[in-house]
C-alpha cells in the first residue's frame, strides 16, 4: 500500500523546527501521557539514553513551546493551538511513515554538515 507524502507544510516545520529524532521521540513520550506529568527519568528510560540527553531534549522541548512544568516532570502543553495541531499531524506521519520523517531530519543534519565540511574545501581560486 502506497504511504501518504508528507505534506509541504509538515516537511517544512521538520526542517525548521524538529532538531531530532529523539526530539520527536520524547515529544511522542509527553503526548501519550494524556496530559499527565512525565520525568525525566522516564523520558531517558523510554528513549534509552543517559538522563542528561534526556535533560538536553526536555529543555529543547520546552524551549519549543511543547512541554510545561507540571508536578514532578512535566507535561504535553503546546504553546499555540496551531503547533498542537502541527504536532497531531507530525505524530501522525511519523507513526506511519516513520522513514520518510526519519530521513527528512537527518538531511538536515546531513545538509549542515557538508556545508561545514565544503568550508575548509581548498579552492583553485583562493
Amino acid at each position: 500500500m502506497p504511504r501518504d507524502p508528507l505534506p509541504d507544510d509538515l516537511q517544512r516545520f521538520v526542517l525548521t523546527s524538529v532538531p531530532s529524532v529523539p526530539f520527536v521521540e520524547a515529544m511522542l513520550v509527553y503526548g501519550a501521557a494524556g496530559g499527565e506529568p512525565v520525568a525525566v527519568e522516564t523520558v531517558a528510560s523510554r528513549l534509552y539514553i543517559p538522563p542528561r540527553a534526556a535533560q538536553d531534549i526536555v529543555e529543547q522541548l520546552m524551549g519549543a513551546g511543547v512541554i510545561a512544568p507540571a508536578g514532578n516532570g512535566h507535561r504535553f502543553a503546546p504553546a499555540s493551538p496551531e503547533l498542537a495541531g502541527r504536532l497531531q499531524q507530525l505524530t501522525q506521519f511519523y507513526r506511519t511513515n516513520l522513514v520518510d520523517v526519519t530521513d527528512l531530519i537527518h538531511s538536515r543534519s546531513r545538509r549542515a554538515a557538508h556545508q561545514f565540511a565544503d568550508a575548509f574545501k581548498l579552492r583553485k581560486d583562493s
